[in-house]
């Protein structure tokens, strides 16, 4: 049987224990509110028409299965673009313009939450690649009717 100063100090570290975890949690919920509707890119090019990449994130306050379903109707209305493979379980679509390549992936990072990443491979030769991406992302925003915007570093 446990002491009177053992159930104290067992009470206390549970409070405590309950205090930090909401505190955790309201600094995360905190952080994502910030970060949701900006959108991050990255390149990397290689001199001499070597291969590259682009790739640009964003989060979304949308659901996963409702990101991917808009992402899969838009890309597929684009006649210029062709799908050449998706799966709707890790919601992934891969694409193409007969010029390059992309891949789109729609990550669940809550029930309301979700993270678009999209990216693609191509020779440093190739223009305006980072640009193509942004002006998807922001077009499957608007299809959502969420705002998103470039972030500004």
């Amino acid at each position: 049987m446990l002491s009177a100063r053992a159930l104290v100090c067992a009470a206390t570290l549970a409070a405590t224990l309950m205090a930090w975890t909401a505190e955790a949690q309201a600094q995360i919920a905190f952080i994502a509110r910030h970060a949701i509707g900006r959108i991050e890119q990255m390149s990397q090019q290689q001199g001499n028409g070597g291969v590259a990449y682009d790739m640009a994130a964003v989060l979304v306050e949308v659901p996963a299965e409702q990101v991917y379903a808009v992402a899969l109707r838009n890309l597929s209305a684009q006649p210029q673009l062709r799908i050449t493979q998706q799966d709707p379980q890790k919601r992934v679509i891969q694409f193409t313009n007969n010029i390059q390549i992309a891949g789109l992936q729609v990550n669940p990072l809550s029930e309301k939450i979700s993270q678009i990443l999209i990216t693609s491979a191509h020779t440093g030769d190739q223009q305006n690649v980072s640009t193509l991406i942004l002006e998807r992302i922001l077009k499957f925003c608007a299809d959502m009717q969420v705002k998103c915007t470039q972030s500004q570093h």
